[in-house]
């Protein structure tokens, strides 16, 4: 800066002091508000992620349960783990697909609102709705799976003992 100011001063004497910044933050500047906008819509997705599957995992542990009984008698007329974990498993995306599937309608239908604000991307891009999907199914698979898992180690005696 201070070669660039004698510089300058060198060249006419009459040019006062002046602010210079590197270009990098000259053009970044103006792109700062969308910076912190796509900063807490980040955040604020995450978050969303964490509660859906935080909620999932409940519901099917709640689930898990209120089938312990049923369970148990399954386990002792001899369903083997296997079935047990694909039974819970089963409901548990079926509670998905239902979810994204309405998602996914409630998501193409307001893509248009976004749509401005997106840069060299389709708001109905079938890759990024594609790919959320994946990604949102294999949360669920593991939020349904740690229940699932607890299913598979109900003790039939101790299911069946009335309480």
């Amino acid at each position: 800066m201070k070669a660039l100011r004698r510089d300058a001063a060198a060249i006419d004497p009459e040019v006062g002091a002046f602010e210079a910044m590197p270009l990098a933050d000259y053009i970044a500047a103006p792109l700062f508000p969308q910076k912190i906008a796509a900063s807490l819509l980040s955040v604020l997705g995450a978050l969303s992620l964490l509660l859906a599957a935080v909620g999932l995992y409940s519901v099917m542990a709640y689930a898990v349960s209120q089938r312990r009984n049923e369970i148990g008698i399954r386990m002792a007329l001899g369903a083997r783990v296997g079935d047990v974990l694909g039974m819970v498993m089963r409901q548990g995306m079926l509670l998905t697909a239902a979810g994204l599937a309405a998602g996914l309608v409630a998501a193409l239908a307001t893509a248009h609102l976004v749509g401005r604000m997106l840069v060299n991307v389709s708001a109905s891009d079938p890759l990024i709705f594609s790919g959320s999907a994946v990604f949102l199914g294999m949360v669920a698979l593991l939020a349904c799976y740690l229940p699932a898992r607890r299913a598979t180690r109900v003790d039939p005696m101790t299911a069946l003992r009335c309480e």
